[in-house]
């Protein structure tokens, strides 16, 4: 066995590359006796200056550097340094899937993109092979230049590149000459062909092949390397943790789950309650799976059957057409959700929410997108106020949200010390019971519905009961509530929403107990503190239960009025006299006993099936928490539970409407501002005012004396003395 150890520099963004790398290294010294060290970095997130100098040493150290999905324009650019200095240059870089400069930086051999590599001499040569190795460099080299490129032009870009090279690419190798100036151009494709497989086998086959023909002679003297051809997945698939292999078609999946279904309690194949999820193809086919087992589960686990289809990053229509389309085009799921943490059009290159939006409205079923800690660790997430780091924050959340994606639940991700992402058991649960309920509203029978309506009170006080910004509110639910009832709910509509406003305000024991609104239920504290599980953490910051809030001897009250099955809540006061804004986005503290009360009414008593907020806005979204991919431990979350959330939210607010839907998991429906006008003046006031323009206008000395007498006479008349 050599002593010297060979060094591989692999700078990647994701979770999918680093268990398949470290084993492949593992795999190597084994079998071969190399000893090899491949130092991976994740560039998915903005380093240090520690983990900067760290990754220098390494590729100071490195005979062979690969790097992979570099696209973010400040790691990119001190990349660019190192790779340009040197002292830090390995002999042998391989850059693919990267923004252009990166690209520009591969040098194998006589191969450099940098413009004066022998490849380009090659492009005067017009032999077939050359011209077919050509082709497929400029294919290869970086398919996400095509949706750059696209934008500039302004024309719709080519998505479906990518899936094309994955079929096509190892075939097509084969027939380009492996001699002359072509060798290294042939050995970087072949290199590609590994990658865009990027099996466990496939990633040990590529650092194999890469050692054969770029490592130091003396390093590998003696050592016979044979490297097996690429293996070859589906480009699109369906995955379940329980079968044995992938499924290339929707009827060999259900030929298979049905047949499993018959020896374990699995639910059926039901369009209305199946549940379609898309899983990032690189993760399934490198074995970095575990956060998708455990959510597949969870989904399970609550009386949901699922399609997992294997998606590419870049288009995720293919896999939906194939797998969540029927061929009379009717869906056999009843809801989506995307695991790829990308655009459902564009991948991480782009957002193309145009051709996104059409394809899901056709397809009329509702869109979610879950979050998997790819570029930050578990533990940095628990443990930041803001959760989710900035990169994150916007592939994960703010892209998808353009496509229409809601519910952006943190359900799994990379451990410190891990190889590969795991699931949040806690949050797959919460998660897969939140599809559940969603699912619930879809199957249920309107009849069966509970629903309940939050409205606000702010300032606090009886007069501000059942204000919004821009929404006159008990008309609004007046006219909700008629529209449910006529459709099949079972809600109780009184005669006018002014009857309805007196129901709320004056009802039962609103004056016997001194409160701005009717009180609907007395929950005693015994009964607060066995049905809501944060009752003990909240009296760190208010004291035992009931509190001096919302309270009455003993009791919590719950203000509100029942009308059938749905419920009118009044949202009660931050707490906080003097100060009701203190708790907003605060790094700690609590929501009061009275504030958690309710919507422990609202699920556990009341049981409702959905909650809808009226109007812009309340206070459930802005208490104490992380910013943006909430946890356990986030007041939002622990408040809202697994209900359904609508909220009614005026249109001219996307801001607050964003904190809405990030931190309460809401579905917006907007309502427009009212319209604004001219008012204009009165027909009295209006010849005054002609009188004054003429009089500003005049420059004839007698004639102003006139208009200014006509003016104090008309002022005289309007009562303006």
């Amino acid at each position: 066995m050599n002593e010297e150890r060979l060094h591989i520099a692999a700078l990647y963004v994701g979770s999918s590359l680093l268990a398949p790398l470290k084993q492949a290294e593992r795999d190597i010294e084994s079998e071969f006796g190399l000893r090899v060290r491949v130092c991976a970095h994740n560039l998915g997130a903005r380093l240090d200056d520690g983990a900067w100098r760290a990754l220098a040493a390494d590729l100071a150290q490195a005979s062979i550097a690969f790097v992979f999905h570099v696209t973010d324009g400040e790691n990119a650019a001190r990349l660019l340094r190192l790779f340009d200095d040197p002292a830090t240059r390995p002999a042998t870089t391989v850059v693919i899937n990267c923004m252009p400069d990166l690209m520009r930086r591969t040098r194998m051999g006589k191969l450099s993109f940098g413009g004066d590599d022998e490849a380009a001499d090659a492009e005067g040569d017009e032999t077939r092979g050359e011209g077919r190795a050509r082709r497929l460099f400029k294919s290869a080299g970086s398919w996400m230049g095509e949706q750059a490129r696209a934008r500039r032009e302004k024309r719709r870009p080519r998505h479906d590149r990518y899936l094309r090279l994955v079929q096509r690419l190892p075939a097509l190798l084969k027939l380009v000459p492996n001699a002359g100036r072509l060798r290294d151009l042939k050995h970087y494709l072949q290199l590609f062909c590994y990658f865009l497989q990027p099996t466990p086998a496939n990633i040990r086959s590529m650092l194999l092949y890469a050692l054969k023909h770029y490592a130091e002679a003396e390093r590998i003297a003696g050592t016979r390397i044979a490297v097996p051809p690429p293996e070859s997945q589906p480009a699109v698939g369906i995955y379940h943790p329980d079968a044995p292999a992938l499924f290339d078609s929707f009827d060999a999946y259900r030929a298979w789950y049905e047949k499993r279904g018959r020896k374990q309690a699995v639910p059926p194949l039901d369009p209305e309650r199946t549940t379609g999820l898309l899983l990032m193809r690189t993760q399934i086919i490198s074995g970095t799976r575990r956060h998708y087992d455990g959510l597949i589960r969870a989904v399970e686990a609550e009386g949901l059957a699922v399609i997992p289809a294997i998606s590419t990053f870049m288009d995720n229509r293919e896999a939906c057409e194939r797998f969540f389309v029927a061929d009379d085009r009717r869906a056999r799921v009843s809801q989506i959700v995307s695991l790829t943490g990308f655009s459902f059009v564009g991948g991480p290159a782009m957002n193309d929410s145009e051709a996104a939006v059409e394809f899901l409205k056709e397809l009329n079923r509702p869109f979610r997108s879950a979050v998997s800690l790819d570029v930050q660790t578990v533990e940095a997430w628990r443990d930041s106020w803001t959760g989710l780091n900035p990169v994150q924050a916007g592939m994960q959340i703010a892209i998808p949200e353009i496509d229409g994606a809601t519910e952006p639940f943190v359900y799994g991700g990379m451990p410190a010390d891990g190889a590969e992402p795991v699931a949040l058991e806690e949050r797959c649960r919460r998660f897969a019971r939140r599809l559940a309920r969603w699912n619930r509203l879809r199957t249920a029978a309107r009849a069966d519905i509970r629903l309940a309506f939050v409205v606000f009170c702010f300032p606090p006080n009886k007069g501000n009961v059942g204000t919004a910004a821009d929404l006159d509110v008990f008309p609004s639910l007046y006219e909700t509530l008629a529209r449910l009832r006529s459709e099949g709910y079972k809600v109780e509509v009184p005669e006018s929403a002014e009857r309805l406003r007196q129901l709320l305000l004056e009802g039962e024991g609103a004056q016997m107990f001194g409160t701005p609104a009717s009180v609907a239920y007395r929950m005693s504290a015994d009964e607060y503190e066995r049905l809501c599980p944060y009752a003990r953490e909240i009296e760190k910051e208010w004291g035992r239960a009931p509190g001096s809030i919302n309270s009455f001897g003993n009791d919590l009250l719950i203000q509100g009025v029942q009308l059938g099955q749905a419920f009118v809540a009044v949202q009660p006061t931050f707490g906080y006299e003097g100060d009701p804004m203190r708790l907003l986005m605060a790094r700690s503290g609590a929501p009061h006993h009275g504030f958690a009360a309710l919507y422990t009414y609202l699920e556990k008593i009341f049981r409702a099936d959905a909650l809808v907020h009226v109007g812009t806005h309340g206070a459930l979204e802005f208490m104490p928490g992380k910013q943006v991919g909430l946890s356990g431990e986030c007041w939002p979350d622990r408040l809202v539970g697994e209900l359904p959330h609508v909220y009614l939210y005026s249109v001219n607010n996307p801001s607050e409407g964003t904190i809405a839907r990030r931190r309460s998991y809401a579905e917006l429906v907007s309502y427009l501002t009212p319209p604004v006008e001219d008012a204009g003046v009165y027909r009295d006031l209006a010849s005054l005012k002609e009188l004054l323009d003429a009089y500003r206008q005049s420059a004839d000395e007698r004639e102003r004396e006139e208009l200014f007498a006509a003016i104090e006479e008309r002022a005289a008349a309007l009562h303006f003395d």
